[in-house]
């Protein structure tokens, strides 16, 4: 039986449920379970009785083998823990590494903001600075990441919330509004009139999670990180599962170029699945699957989106890929299935990015130098600043991204695809013209069209 009939006849679910497990190592001698809480002690022995205290510990037993795979580290319900995780090429004869949570309470929440305390330095007239380099003494939070790349600022919003200014300016002459920041190697510098104050909470580049293969991330809440929420670079059997993924991204990638998306699968990928997580919120896309063929690492095989629930993301599922076809290249049976998409390209980046052309939306497909087979089906689509989808080239979905039995909901007048001619109210030519979306349903959203959301 293909994947293909197998995702048709048990349904996506019976599919989730046995994934990874084809091929299998023999257990792991491992078998231990360690316990993180943000009122334990890294010189504890990581029992739930006697619990480490931080991600630097955790990280320091992936590094010496003290865990590795058929081993799980959970961190307590209700506790914050700031930091990030790069999860190295793991040790022991099987079996896969669990990240996960115990306790009872809100998911553990990893935190990657720096958060400022009364240390402003006047600068110049209305501009503020902080040194933010790590263990600087300055700024409380992630006070161990090297970095000093903002990505974006979480501010007070004087009623006990907060909310995102995404300006970054790239000299000390491009602060003009308040709000408007710049960071070098030393400090953040903020535009305002009085200094910005205590509780500002800045996003630096790094990812949250960088997982290596035979991982399990389940049940975390990822918060305020300028790079990606979950990166996978190259990695075999990797589960996502059940996460909120947030406030994500802005970080300078190179020139002036900004990055950042929710779950990021990059080429060499395989049996990856991304499953009932929560992910809102993102410089860039929410889910992705990128990158250009290097020595071995040239396709992505049985990767797979299942049941998400992805919103207000600048673009929610992107693919591109680089090289020369050959046998066993680009995309080799994945998947975008059953997922609910809401409102693409109506988040906290939408107006402060450059490419602002069309891209606010639910497909980002682009580059595509690859062969494809990725299917895309039972999802819904609902709002989106621009289009359902945006493709490169000939500005049509291409062959090989099979596209069906999907929901999609648009504003009045919404074109279904970057210049393509047809609005939603004209999908029955669109779909007779391209093929695609065979089975799919459309509506037309009441109300007004949306707007973009204040950076």
């Amino acid at each position: 039986m293909t994947r293909r009939s197998a995702l048709a006849l048990f349904g996506a679910g019976a599919v989730a449920a046995g994934f990874g497990l084809r091929g299998s190592a023999p257990a792991s001698d491992f078998r231990k379970t360690l316990y993180v809480s943000s009122k334990g002690d890294d010189g504890n022995s990581g029992s739930e009785a006697s619990p480490w205290c931080s991600l630097a510990r955790v990280r320091a037993a992936l590094e010496s083998g003290e865990a590795g795979r058929g081993d799980v580290v959970l961190l307590r319900r209700g506790e914050v823990f700031p930091g990030s995780i790069e999860i190295p090429a793991l040790k022991g004869a099987g079996g896969q590494f669990t990240l996960g949570a115990y306790g009872t309470g809100p998911r553990p929440r990893l935190s990657g903001y720096k958060v400022s305390g009364k240390a402003w330095v006047r600068h110049a007239a209305n501009v503020w600075k902080l040194d933010i380099r790590a263990n600087s003494g300055k700024y409380t939070g992630n006070t161990d990441e090297a970095s000093t790349n903002v990505g974006f600022l979480l501010i007070p919003n004087g009623s006990g919330g907060y909310g995102i200014k995404g300006r970054k300016r790239w000299s000390l002459a491009g602060l003009v509004d308040d709000w408007e920041f710049y960071s070098d190697e030393t400090y953040v510098y903020v535009r305002k009139a009085k200094s910005p104050g205590a509780g500002v909470q800045m996003a630096v580049r790094a990812n949250a999670i960088r997982t290596s293969s035979y991982n399990i991330v389940s049940g975390l809440h990822i918060d305020g990180y300028g790079a990606h929420g979950v990166a996978n670079v190259s990695t075999h059997r990797v589960r996502i599962i059940d996460n909120l993924i947030e406030n994500i991204g802005g970080s300078q990638l190179y020139e002036t170029t900004r990055y950042g998306n929710g779950v990021e699968v990059w080429i060499g990928s395989a049996e990856v699945l991304v499953q009932a997580n929560t992910i809102r919120q993102t410089y860039d896309v929410g889910v992705t699957m990128q990158g250009t063929m290097e020595g071995t690492n040239k396709s992505w095989v049985d990767c797979r989106f299942v049941g998400n629930t992805i919103e207000n993301c600048n673009q929610t599922f992107e693919v591109w890929s680089r090289g020369t076809p050959g046998a066993d290249t680009g995309y080799i049976r994945c998947s975008f299935t059953d997922n609910i998409c809401r409102d693409a390209g109506i988040s906290w980046a939408a107006n402060i990015r450059p490419d602002r052309d069309g891209t606010g939306s639910h497909l980002l497909i682009y580059d595509m130098q690859l062969p494809v087979d990725i299917e895309i089906t039972r999802n819904k689509f609902l709002g989106a600043k621009d289009h359902y989808a945006y493709c490169s080239g000939n500005w049509q979905i291409p062959a090989g991204v099979n596209t069906h039995h999907n929901t999609i909901a648009l504003h009045s007048g919404r074109k279904i695809a970057y210049r393509n001619p047809e609005s939603i109210e004209q999908y029955e030519a669109w779909r007779a013209r391209t093929g695609k979306e065979n089975g799919s349903k459309t509506s037309v959203l009441p109300g007004r069209r949306p707007q973009r959301l204040t950076p």
